[in-house]
């Protein structure tokens, strides 16, 4: 069922349709803090030239001049300029569609919106534009991505998951915290150490681990947060953490994606996508036999969107844990490699995708320490930087490595390393 189709086919059903890209990723988190920040500029780079994005503060311009350099990306950009997070796109957009109504009507096609993650605004938004919404409704959304309930969709499809209790967090409760310690003491006395996962914490939130010694402080932490229910579990033994992409196209239908590897910082928090590795046939034929299930459920219950699994292999089984019911961190990095190939007019055998750090720089600056590795209009074996609108504050950056074989993707990511750019 791997696809041989490029992934926005899925999305757009003719040439008369218009893209709308709002990647803005604050629906997925009602209770935001300051360490989550929007990322429509995800969209800059994946974008055709017939496109709109829509972007929720100013548009990067060196970062887009680069783009175009390459013959990649859109002059159809609508910037809303906000100073604060106090809205979502969708919100901004619900609030002054104006900007977006006047190109829809210069264009004279139809739209179809496409956001990062289904919300309630998002179906309101697209209402206000006349657009198709390329998403499901905020009910079906939040229930499978809650991994209370989706293991429980699992199970009642006969597919295994990690045992483990869920628990729900009253601090107003004296006896709360002593039944939180009771469930970690009991998975303790069989195995070293224990993960605690939100239900809804995405992107590494929500996410700790304890082998006992600090179970009051890890109770405080996660009361703090307002976190409401949880996941106890064994914190398995994993050999490797693949993602299984799917798409369930507006009319239904049910598309694989293929299989990637899931680079995880200790284990636990993703920090990347490495693709081009094959797993083995048995471990590729259980978990495209249970991701089928799962899917095929979500499609019949009318979800429509991209949908990623996330597994994790051991020695004894593959296990899905969760399920990111919206587009993934590596969804927009397989449509920029789309988009490459289209100009190379081949396939890339291997890419990775890496979450990086540098010190605080300008995107021009960080061009000329990358040059001599630095992706350049259609060439294999290069660095793609992505994701970098917070560079010139925070240093933080996404790069994308091309290569031919593993062992010049392991080379490059040696001199990306060698250049200061790093975890």
């Amino acid at each position: 069922m791997i696809h041989n189709k490029p992934f926005r086919s899925f999305i757009q059903h003719s040439d008369n349709e218009l893209l709308i890209f709002g990647t803005d990723n604050f629906p997925q988190f009602p209770n935001r803090d300051g360490a989550i920040l929007s990322r429509c500029n995800r969209a800059l780079a994946v974008a055709g030239n017939q496109d709109l994005v829509v972007l929720r503060t100013a548009l990067d311009r060196d970062y887009q001049d680069w783009l175009h350099a390459n013959g990649l990306g859109t002059d159809h950009i609508v910037e809303y300029g906000a100073q604060s997070d106090e809205m979502t796109l969708s919100e901004m957009i619900v609030k002054n569609p104006d900007p977006i109504l006047a190109v829809i009507s210069k264009f004279g096609r139809a739209p179809v919106y496409v956001p990062w993650f289904s919300g309630r605004m998002e179906k309101v938004a697209a209402n206000i534009l006349g657009a198709d919404l390329f998403g499901s409704s905020e009910s079906l959304t939040r229930t499978y991505n809650d991994k209370v309930s989706f293991k429980h969709l699992c199970r009642q499809l006969g597919i295994s998951t990690i045992e483990g209790d869920v628990f729900e967090v009253s601090p107003e409760k004296t006896k709360n915290y002593f039944q939180f310690e009771k469930k970690i003491r009991r998975h303790l006395s069989k195995t070293h150490t224990v993960i605690v996962r939100g239900a809804l914490g995405e992107a590494g939130m929500s996410l700790y681990k304890t082998a006992g010694d600090d179970i009051p402080e890890l109770y405080r932490q996660i009361a703090d947060t307002g976190e409401k229910v949880l996941i106890i579990e064994p914190f398995e033994d994993v050999i490797s953490s693949p993602n299984d992409q799917w798409i369930i196209g507006r009319a239904g239908n049910i598309s694989h994606m293929g299989i990637r590897e899931q680079v995880c910082e200790k284990r636990m928090v993703y920090i990347g996508t490495l693709k081009g590795e094959p797993y083995p046939p048995a471990v590729c034929e259980a978990i495209s036999k249970a991701s089928l299930k799962i899917v095929t459920h979500m499609s019949r219950s009318g979800y429509t969107g991209v949908v990623g699994i996330d597994y994790i292999v051991t020695a004894n089984s593959a296990y899905p844990v969760e399920n990111n019911a919206r587009f993934n961190g590596s969804t927009y990095v397989g449509m920029i490699i789309e988009n490459i190939e289209n100009k190379l007019s081949s396939s890339i055998p291997y890419w990775k995708f890496l979450k990086l750090k540098t010190t605080p720089i300008s995107f021009p600056e960080l061009v000329t320490k990358l040059r001599p590795i630095l992706y350049d209009n259609g060439k294999l074996n290069c660095v793609f930087p992505y994701d970098c609108k917070t560079l010139p504050v925070s240093g933080n950056l996404g790069v994308i490595i091309l290569a031919t074989d593993i062992e010049r993707m392991h080379h490059l990511e040696k001199e990306v390393k060698k250049l200061g750019i790093k975890r």
